[in-house]
């Protein structure tokens, strides 16, 4: 069918030895291998490359902002202000730093991973919500979530 992909071809290869999958700036998918090393997405095939603009009522997006450098949010913001249609959701969970600070435990989690990669950490909400407002997605509701996250959800205008 148009516009309906086969996730399971898109996730297989290449892309299951990947820690980590993020975005950068401009919606290019980029993962780290295991060993450290860096994976370009750009050989494999673009699973929103073929997908009209005002696509999607709902976009969610689960643990990925703090284990990823500022760029894969922007990323996200640029992509999913893009694929949703005017008056879809953003739907965004996770941990985040709340006016500068957070609990011990999420400023512990904070520091180990920026130990790991010192583009990783607990990002600040209030710069997440900027960031998203830039493009077009309005902050809706915040709710606290068991083991210190948040879930976040913004609005296409």
């Amino acid at each position: 069918e148009d516009g309906v992909h086969d996730v399971d071809a898109v996730l297989k290869g290449s892309i299951m030895p990947a820690r980590s999958l993020t975005l950068d700036a401009d919606g290019v998918m980029e993962g780290r291998l295991s060993e450290g090393g860096t994976m370009m997405m750009s050989d494999l095939p673009d699973p929103i490359a073929d997908l009209p603009d005002a696509t999607f009522d709902l976009v969610v997006n689960i643990n990925m902002i703090h284990i990823s450098p500022w760029e894969a949010t922007i990323g996200l913001m640029k992509t999913s202000a893009s694929l949703l249609r005017r008056g879809g959701m953003l739907y965004c969970y996770g941990p985040y730093k709340v006016n500068g600070t957070a609990v011990r435990s999420n400023l512990n989690f904070d520091e180990s991973l920026r130990s790991r990669d010192a583009s990783w950490g607990l990002k600040h909400l209030e710069d997440v919500v900027a960031e998203a407002e830039r493009c077009g997605l309005k902050l809706i509701k915040t709710v606290d979530m068991p083991a210190n996250n948040l879930s976040v959800l913004y609005r296409k205008q």
